[in-house]
């Protein structure tokens, strides 16, 4: 008996599992893949947001030729991205003084030009008397708009090389100086081999004026060339943008803006009907029209002409939020919005869709099917050393035109046919061996019926029971 309920557990587990298909989808598109390899990538358009079944887009597929499901992934798009700032070349100006001395106590007397860069550094004395020697320079940075992170010397490197140890101060007055980093430059050649080390990196520093000196301090280290690398620049990164006209409601002052459901939207920017206007307005959102509601923020907006520059009210920075409803209250005690209505833009970071080309193409997008579970993989267990910090090693892709299709029900008698046609021996083997043993559980529990005693019958009438 036992055996006999394994074997149906296990029959039927591997009847259903061989069972799974590729459901049916409303919308597709066509990918085409740009060049050939194994990974690509694709932003999501405005068109897949709108026809989706699920707002957490789980009823996404990638299928091949054949198909099939293939490996995908989907990922967000980070906030903000950094821009690799260009080297700044820099003046520098040399600074002479006894030998021996450090540089340190050098009195300096500066001349500035007109737009306060550096015009000179120069020791009192002659520079080229007796004794006197290069102990450093003195670098103008003023020209500079972000802060510096490195400096990059270079010079020419002797027959046997150059090795020193780099001291670097910053100084916004050319009096106070105040050490931020130090560190070897190397130039040295073996035969065909090179070490080489011309930068000094420190934090990210803004400072007007930098100071370098040298150890050992009897060697003159005669530079030919300064430049700074600026820290790379954050800004935003670019988002998609939806403009929604507002539709006025049965309430005063209230106005509903329709968005995709699944759209991420963290970014809102209004546009009045009417210029020199400024209201206070209150955003919530809702799921359906008779549905509750759930407050968002509260703003002030405005456009105005002043003057004859226009002005308007900045983008409204709101976490990553999805719904269908968006509502805005206008208070009314201003006199409102006058005529017209009101313009919503809703900005937000496209998902970046991962995928891997298993198959033989063409490739393409399925989507629209709120029975479809989720079928997402990480990104890291997709794309091989993939790291956060680093680009992403994929091809591009490009998504077509989306089409539709009816979803079509079929008949149970139709289900039952579609599917076993398609059944290979395997199945039919499977199917087989539960049929089977749901007939053999029929027949013991007839057995054991068989030898129970009838209502009013003695027990003793009846044969013990045997295990066949």
């Amino acid at each position: 008996m036992k055996w006999l309920l394994l074997a149906l557990v296990c029959a039927c587990r591997f009847a259903f599992a061989a069972s799974e298909r590729v459901p049916e989808f409303g919308y597709s598109a066509d990918i085409a893949l740009e060049g050939r390899g194994a990974i690509y990538a694709l932003e999501l358009p405005v068109e897949v947001y709108r026809s989706m079944a699920r707002r957490d887009l789980g009823d996404l597929r990638v299928l091949n030729g054949a198909n099939e499901v293939v490996p995908h992934a989907l990922m967000h798009s980070p906030a903000s991205e950094k821009k690799p700032a260009a080297p700044l070349a820099l003046t520098f100006f040399p600074l002479y003084g006894p030998a021996g001395r450090p540089v340190e106590g050098l009195a300096l007397r500066v001349e500035r030009k007109a737009d306060g860069t550096l015009s000179a550094v120069v020791a009192p004395g002659d520079r080229r008397a007796a004794g006197r020697r290069l102990l450093g320079y003195v670098i103008d940075a003023s020209a500079a708009t972000a802060a510096l992170r490195e400096l990059r010397f270079d010079w020419p490197a002797g027959a046997e090389g150059t090795s020193v140890s780099m001291r670097v101060e910053a100084s916004d007055d050319l009096k106070s100086w105040r050490a931020i980093a130090s560190g070897p430059l190397i130039v040295l050649r073996q035969g065909e081999l090179l070490l080489e080390r011309r930068a000094i990196e420190f934090a990210p520093t803004r400072a007007k004026y930098f100071r370098v000196a040298w150890r050992p301090a009897d060697e003159e280290f005669k530079l030919t060339s300064v430049a700074a690398a600026p820290v790379d620049a954050t800004a935003d990164t670019p988002r998609s943008w939806l403009r929604v006209t507002g539709a006025a409601s049965a309430k005063p002052g209230e106005f509903v803006f329709e968005l995709p459901g699944s759209l991420p939207v963290d970014r809102l920017r209004f546009e009045l009907p009417n210029e020199n206007t400024v209201v206070s307005v209150s955003l919530a959102l809702q799921e359906r029209p008779d549905g509750p509601e759930r407050a968002l923020r509260s703003a002030v907006i405005y456009r105005m002409d002043h003057r004859g520059e226009k002005l308007s009210s900045p983008d409204l920075e709101i976490a990553s939020t999805a719904a269908p409803r968006w509502l805005m209250r206008i208070d009314r005690r201003g006199g409102g919005l006058g005529s017209g209505l009101p313009v919503m833009h809703a900005g937000w970071l496209p998902h970046r869709l991962v995928f891997v080309a298993r198959g033989e193409p063409p490739f393409r997008l399925a989507f629209g099917n709120p029975d479809a579970p989720p079928t997402a993989l990480p990104v890291r267990s997709l794309v091989p050393g993939y790291a956060a910090d680093k680009p992403l090693p994929v091809l591009a892709a490009k998504l077509g035109a989306v089409q539709s299709r009816a979803l079509t029900k079929p008949a149970a008698a139709d289900v039952v046919r579609i599917y076993f046609e398609q059944m290979d021996r395997k199945k039919m083997w499977l199917w087989g061996t539960l049929v089977l043993a749901v007939l053999l559980i029929v027949g013991m529990a007839l057995r054991l019926t068989r030898q129970m005693p009838r209502p009013g019958e003695p027990p003793e009438s009846r044969p013990p029971y045997r295990a066949p």
